[in-house]
C-alpha cells in the first residue's frame, strides 16, 4: 500500500501547489491590472504561471502513478501520454517569448539614446536617501512592492524627457532595501498628446484605473478603490527600466521573473 499512498500524495501536492500558484497570480493581477497585456495565458516568465503548470504537472505525474500501482501499469502508461503531450507543447509554443518591437534604424538609435542619458542622469539615485534629498516623494504606500517616488517641482517645470529632472522614479523593495528600477518620464497635462520619441520602441502609456486620495496618493486600483478615493485619467507617462526587463527597456510594466529576483537578491 506504500506505493498508492505515496502516489496520492505527490498527486495532492502537486493540487496543492496548483492551487497556490493561482493565488498568487490573483494577486499579482490584482496590484498590477495592466500586466495582463504583456502575458500569453501560460507565462513561462511568469513565477506564478509556472507554479500553476509545475503543480498541475505534478498533480498528473502522481494521478498516472497511483492508477499504475493501484489499478493497471497500462493504464497508468496511457495516463502518462496527455502529459508528455503538454510537455510537448508548452515546449513548442508556450515557451516562445512575445515578440519584441525592432524598428527602424533611427528609432533604434534615439532609443539606445535616450536610454543610456536616463541611465547616465539616475545613477545617482540608487541610493534613495539621494532622491529624497532632491525632493522625491513616495507616490504611492511605502510598503509596496513597487515604490513610485516623484518629484513635485518636476512636475510642472515645463520640460519633457529631461534626463536631469525626470519626473518620476521606481523603487523595490527587497530584502537589502530599495533598489532603483526604472526612472519614468510624465507629461504635465493629461489632455496633451505625448511625443513620438521611437515609435513603437518607446511607447507611452497612461492609467484610468488607480484609486487616487484628495492629496494625491495612490491607495489601490479599480474597482476596489477605498472610501473617499476616485480615478481619472493621468498625463501620458513612459518608463526607462534600468533592470532587464523581458517586457522591453521602455515597456509600462516590469517582467515577474525578474521583479521577483530583485526582490528576493537585490
Amino acid at each position: 500500500m506504500r506505493g498508492p499512498k505515496t502516489a496520492l500524495l505527490v498527486c495532492f501536492g502537486g493540487a496543492a501547489a496548483a492551487v497556490l500558484g493561482l493565488a498568487w497570480d490573483v494577486s499579482i493581477h490584482s496590484a498590477y491590472p495592466s500586466l495582463a497585456q504583456h502575458e500569453t495565458p501560460l507565462d513561462p516568465l511568469s513565477p506564478a504561471h509556472d507554479l500553476i503548470a509545475a503543480g498541475i504537472l505534478v498533480a498528473a505525474i502522481g494521478a498516472a502513478w497511483a492508477i499504475g500501482v493501484g489499478v493497471s501499469r497500462r493504464l497508468g502508461a496511457l495516463a502518462l501520454l496527455p502529459i508528455v503531450a503538454s510537455i510537448a507543447w508548452v515546449g513548442t509554443t508556450a515557451l516562445d517569448a512575445p515578440a519584441l518591437e525592432t524598428g527602424t534604424t533611427d528609432q533604434q538609435a534615439a532609443a539606445n539614446q535616450l536610454w543610456q542619458k536616463t541611465e547616465e542622469a539616475s545613477i545617482r539615485y540608487r541610493s534613495l536617501s539621494a532622491a529624497r534629498a532632491d525632493g522625491y516623494l513616495a507616490f504611492n504606500p511605502i510598503g509596496d512592492p513597487l515604490i513610485h517616488y516623484v518629484n513635485p517641482a518636476y512636475m510642472q517645470d515645463g520640460r519633457i524627457l529631461d534626463p536631469e529632472h525626470v519626473e518620476s522614479l521606481v523603487y523595490e523593495n527587497t530584502l537589502r532595501g530599495p533598489v532603483l528600477l526604472a526612472a519614468m518620464y510624465s507629461l504635465e497635462d493629461p489632455n496633451a498628446a505625448p511625443p513620438d520619441v521611437a515609435g513603437q520602441l518607446t511607447p507611452w502609456h497612461r492609467h484610468d484605473d488607480l484609486c487616487f486620495t484628495p492629496g494625491g496618493e495612490v491607495v489601490g486600483a479599480a474597482p476596489a478603490c477605498p472610501p473617499g478615493s476616485a480615478t481619472y485619467y493621468t498625463p501620458w507617462m513612459l518608463h526607462v527600466w534600468l533592470v532587464p526587463n523581458r517586457y522591453g527597456r521602455f515597456a509600462s510594466d516590469l517582467d515577474p521573473w525578474n521583479q521577483l529576483a530583485i526582490e528576493l537578491f537585490g
